[in-house]
């Protein structure tokens, strides 16, 4: 059995990438789309990582998705797409371990227009307001036209992004490997604060309560005003933290390598509950409703009651190694999640029943992204897929 650890310090290593010149190529058949990007989320849009500033990973209540597996279209990269989609507008974005930031039609999987960066995108992009957001493993976060992928301008930071970005109040929040999360104003790309947390900060903050959230290597929960960056409180952990927090209700919740998931008070940070397991958590939970749904590296998903933590189900995902990666994400009564064996799952988040499983060539480690249209993700096959 491959140690968890080795793993990631693995995928650390690999993912270093030389720097190489930026440019924007044109797709001579596609045509660019003709609206801008807003930032209300609809359910035909999932505009970021986990969806929404709580990152609940659950679009709005309400519709009926008759999903069924079946693929609608697979867009080839050049390279290992790790980088969660998001859908504003029927234009996908995805980043690429080959350095592309790509905009693809939604409905017929054809590139729209492609921008290389001088790093590889592990992060995931934020669509809003007609510009498109992401992290680099060059150290820098990009603004890009969503139209026409003309770079807009770029920040630096100390070390790699694979954080995803926020955006609130017109700041973008992202965190960076050199363990500082940055507020940066999202039209002229400059850093307004920043604060230094204990560790690289490999999560996705959130938001909720007026309040930026976000989770270190060192163990660390962090509540930061987004005005100054001003810490409100803080709670530390026995363990690295990998997994993004998540807001729902008043509530934060995240799990640690110290094999304990949390709920906290998201005003003050005292302990609603925890639980512990057999593993760690690493990928980040959803929520819904009364309902969460966090992944544990025993390889199984769990569905809990957000107001306890008392478990109401859970179902084994195949994996040929002990690490989940991808984070799940709920439409209607399923849930969809992809596994290191290259599958992607439906669950049926009433019972755990799995529905359907895509079989894709290569782990999955990308996120899916929902819409009415179909359950898009990224596999380390270097496709992205469109499944019904």
């Amino acid at each position: 059995m491959i140690n968890k650890k080795v793993l990631v310090a693995l995928s650390v290593v690999l993912g270093i990438s030389a720097v190489t010149a930026v440019r924007s190529e044109q797709a001579p058949t596609a045509t660019a789309p003709t609206t801008t990007v807003q930032t209300a989320v609809k359910d035909s849009e999932w505009m970021m990582f986990h969806n929404n500033l709580g990152r609940t990973g659950a679009v709005m209540p309400g519709n009926v998705y008759n999903s069924n597996g079946t693929l609608r279209w697979q867009f080839p990269g050049e390279g290992i797409i790790d980088s969660s989609p998001c859908i504003a507008k029927g234009v996908v974005y995805v980043g690429c371990d080959d350095g592309y930031l790509y905009a693809v039609d939604e409905r017929m999987g054809k590139m729209i227009w492609r921008t290389k960066l001088a790093g590889k995108l592990k992060s995931s992009p934020l669509v809003a307001d007609g510009a498109v957001y992401v992290g680099s493993e060059d150290s820098k976060v990009y603004a890009l036209n969503a139209k026409t992928g003309e770079i807009l301008w770029t920040c630096s930071t100390g070390q790699n992004v694979t954080s995803s970005p926020l955006l609130y109040n017109g700041y973008i929040y992202v965190g960076s490997w050199d363990g500082n999360v940055y507020a940066i104003d999202a039209k002229s790309g400059q850093v307004a604060w920043k604060f230094q947390g204990d560790g690289r900060i490999t999560s996705s903050p959130a938001c909720g309560n007026d309040t930026i959230f976000v989770t270190s290597h060192g163990g660390y929960l962090y509540a930061l005003n987004p005005t100054n960056g001003n810490l409100k409180w803080k709670y530390q952990t026995r363990g690295k933290i990998f997994s993004s927090p998540m807001v729902l209700d008043g509530t934060v919740y995240f799990g640690s390598w110290d094999k304990t998931f949390y709920a906290l008070n998201a005003a003050t940070g005292a302990t609603k509950w925890k639980l512990t397991m057999n593993e760690s958590f690493s990928i980040s939970p959803a929520g819904v409703g009364n309902r969460l749904f966090v992944g544990n590296d025993d390889l199984k998903m769990y569905c809990l009651d957000t107001a306890n933590g008392r478990m109401l189900w859970k179902t084994l995902l195949n994996s040929p190694v002990p690490l989940l990666s991808s984070s799940p994400a709920i439409a209607g009564d399923m849930m969809f999640v992809g596994s290191s064996d290259g599958n992607v799952y439906a669950i049926n988040i009433r019972n755990g029943a799995i529905k359907w499983k895509y079989k894709t060539q290569r782990p999955i480690v990308s996120s899916p992204a929902v819409t009415p249209n179909g359950v898009c993700v990224g596999s380390q096959d270097g496709n992205l897929y469109l499944l019904n």
